[in-house]
């Protein structure tokens, strides 16, 4: 199997687009969320009305023929900027097309790239609700089609990311989107080193991507009662782990990384962020919304991994949780933990990205690896921010003979200086969609 090493990271989040910015940023523990107010809702009526958007996006401020891309989702113009700042990052030098032609339409053309062996997979995990949902309704409304852009369903459709990805790019590998909720990101990335470690691509731009500034998805989880109704102190609505949790906070943007086999980037003199070593997947097969209360299948998502990394469990030096905020994961995610490091898990590092962010949902694992290879790279755990009082004494009214209280080294407040070999990054998601991957230093 070769060895698959991480060469290049793009985030486009709502702490900033671009590695400088929402790296420092997330050493700092910034956050950003806001009230919203949705035209066609009337606020009052909502448990939640705090958001992490991304506000003041402008496609046409980070790539060429941007104007374009305003015809497309918002999944899809994070997804391409996201891309171009991968691929730059890597050191690829995207140059404008200038011999676009009908057979040939590429916006950038890569030259350091063969095309046929590289690939696009990223995680999505809902259709473009922003072009649909209010053409659909016009169309009802009307009792016709009169109006309706003939885009609308094309650009509708989930798979439109990676293929817009790959004619922009000129990517004709292996392309396809993954749709397994909140774990999308993960099941991704770890598909796009699989398609790499077996040598059938030698470059893959992988990750995930989502746009959620919609009120069908905001009323959507609300009713769920799955959001924060911290709303008289938004910056401190999302606090993972901590006993005044309320609810998680929808976060959107991309988190999109390269891929690329060892020789392939030596070759190039690429500079390497870590290596990924391994990658589990699991299903709880338990309830479409609520996690399996005994964390089975998402312990074996993770033990799967170290399995496949060759690691064990005392060789851990840091996690990225999934660290959600709600009443369920937070607890649930600490008690997994647990079976898996045993008395170890308090000795190791773990922090929650989404108190920065928020919930990304299908773009939530792609912001979150590329804070756990930078962690890698840099010696430095970012922290969780908001976490004030550890829920500490949780029981679970079910199972309360099962130790899931929130106590273990979350790393509150302020980042840290400190040497991280290997790192863990967990998901979990709606349906019990389960990933984990394990990240390295790179070494010769």
């Amino acid at each position: 199997m070769k060895r698959v090493v991480v060469t290049g990271v793009g985030p486009v989040s709502t702490i900033g687009v671009g590695k400088e910015r929402f790296w420092e940023n997330a050493t700092q523990g910034a956050r950003y969320f806001r009230n919203v107010d949705f035209e066609d809702m009337d606020m009052s009526l909502y448990r939640s009305r705090v958001m992490s958007p991304m506000d003041d996006f402008d496609p046409e401020q980070h790539v060429e023929n941007g104007k374009k891309l305003k015809k497309s989702s918002r999944a899809t113009q994070y997804t391409i900027v996201g891309a171009l700042l991968a691929l730059q990052d890597a050191g690829f030098k995207p140059k404008p097309s200038k011999n676009k032609s009908r057979i040939d339409p590429a916006t950038y053309e890569l030259e350091e790239i063969d095309p046929q062996r590289t690939g696009f997979i990223i995680g999505q995990s809902v259709s473009n609700t922003d072009i649909m949902i209010p053409r659909h309704a016009a169309c009802v409304l009307n009792k016709s089609p009169k109006g309706i852009n003939p885009n609308t369903l094309p650009q509708s459709n989930i798979n439109v990311g990676s293929s817009t990805a790959a004619e922009w790019f000129c990517l004709r590998g292996t392309n396809f989107t993954i749709a397994t909720a909140c774990a999308s990101a993960s099941h991704a990335i770890g598909m796009a080193a699989m398609n790499v470690q077996c040598g059938i691509e030698d470059v893959m731009v992988t990750g995930g991507a989502e746009g959620t500034y919609e009120s069908y998805l905001f009323y959507g989880f609300d009713v769920l009662r799955s959001l924060s109704t911290r709303n008289h102190d938004p910056m401190g609505s999302s606090r993972p782990f901590d006993r005044d949790r309320s609810g998680f906070v929808l976060g959107e943007g991309a988190g999109i990384l390269v891929l690329e086999e060892l020789e392939h980037a030596r070759r190039r003199g690429a500079r390497i962020y870590a290596e990924i070593l391994g990658f589990g997947f699991s299903a709880d097969s338990f309830n479409i919304v609520a996690p399996d209360p005994l964390g089975r299948a998402a312990i074996l998502s993770l033990r799967k991994a170290l399995s496949m990394a060759r690691v064990s469990p005392d060789e851990v030096e840091y996690i990225n949780a999934h660290g959600t905020s709600t009443v369920l994961n937070d607890p649930n995610e600490s008690y997994i933990i647990k079976q898996v490091f045993g008395e170890r898990a308090y000795r190791i590092p773990i922090s929650s990205s989404k108190s920065y962010f928020g919930h990304a949902l299908g773009a939530a694992a792609g912001l979150e690896s590329i804070i756990t290879v930078l962690t890698v790279f840099n010696d430095t755990i970012t922290p969780t921010a908001n976490l004030e009082n550890p829920d500490v004494d949780y029981v679970d009214p079910s199972f309360p003979d099962l130790d899931k209280r929130c106590d273990l080294d979350y790393v509150p407040g302020t980042s840290r200086r400190q040497s991280v070999g290997i790192a863990l990054k967990e998901s979990f998601g709606f349906g019990g969609q389960n990933g984990a991957l394990v990240f390295k230093k790179y070494e010769e």
